[in-house]
């Protein structure tokens, strides 16, 4: 039998801490004001969750995903994406000075 990624998915989802919280939760409506509370009630619940990491590859691959996936909102995710594809530029500028030296 082949395992499909949308099995995996219900896989690790099944286990999330979200599964019995209010989903509302996870997608406030803006970044401030009253949303900053919501979301800081979001990432309490992502904290002490079994599957945390496996959300937070969900929504990396899926970009964009709104709302808070694996302990981040939207704005900690963009840049943590930013910060890896500036680690990989940097890494592969290594390589090429490396490989003409």
């Amino acid at each position: 039998m082949t395992t499909t990624a949308a099995d995996h998915l219900a896989e690790w989802w099944s286990r999330a801490a979200c599964k019995s919280a209010d989903p509302e939760l996870f997608f406030p409506i803006s970044h401030s004001g009253p949303a900053g509370a919501q979301i800081m009630r979001a990432k309490a619940i992502c904290s002490q969750c079994a599957v945390q990491d496996e959300c937070l590859r969900y929504a990396l691959a899926a970009d964009p995903m709104h709302g808070v996936w694996g302990g981040m909102s939207e704005e900690e995710r963009r840049l943590l994406r930013r910060r890896e594809q500036k680690a990989r530029a940097r890494a592969a500028r290594r390589a090429s000075f490396s490989a003409r030296v």
